[in-house]
């Protein structure tokens, strides 16, 4: 199955880590965002910049055990 990918302007569909590639500027490296945030354009290569989820994470702030 095929990653996929996400562009600027989209909202992240899970909480997680995501690899972030760049257009040839930088390596690629991770990053976390959180279920809903909008994936960000870059402020060197714009929106060629793209998040493919490595591996989900939940945010504690929702988690039953740790609601207050």
């Amino acid at each position: 199955m095929a990653e996929q990918v996400y562009k600027p302007s989209q909202a992240a569909p899970i909480s997680g880590v995501y690899r972030v590639e760049h257009d040839g500027h930088r390596e690629a490296h991770e990053a976390i965002l959180l279920q809903g945030e909008i994936f960000p354009a870059c402020n060197v290569c714009g929106d060629e910049v793209r998040f493919i989820v490595r591996h989900c994470a939940n945010d504690i702030r929702v988690d039953k055990d740790f609601v207050s």
